[in-house]
């Protein structure tokens, strides 16, 4: 995984489940949290559904992402993921 590009919405489940202070940001203001990054309308909506409680297990953020557990596994522990933190953007 390290040697590909991995897709952004695996960043942003990645890092949102071991970064509460960006998971806050990308559940109060998914909108301004997602300019810049390159999501498909599927992922989009998935992220504009996500709460609190979707975080709560492994297995809730399975079904509420649409990701398996081996794929955020991975997410979780791409670099990427450990490293970056969310920004705020607002569209011009």
């Amino acid at each position: 995984m390290e040697n590909t590009r991995v897709r952004d919405y695996l960043i942003l489940i990645g890092h949102t489940w071991i970064c509460l202070e960006c998971r806050s940001m990308l559940l109060e203001e998914t909108e301004a949290t997602l300019v810049g990054h390159k999501v498909s309308e599927f992922e989009r909506e998935r992220l504009l559904e996500l709460k609190d409680s979707s975080f709560r297990t492994m297995m809730d953020l399975e079904e509420a992402t649409g990701l398996t557990a081996d794929e955020i596994n991975q997410a979780v522990d791409h670099p990427r993921s450990r490293l970056r933190h969310l920004g705020r953007r607002r569209r011009r």
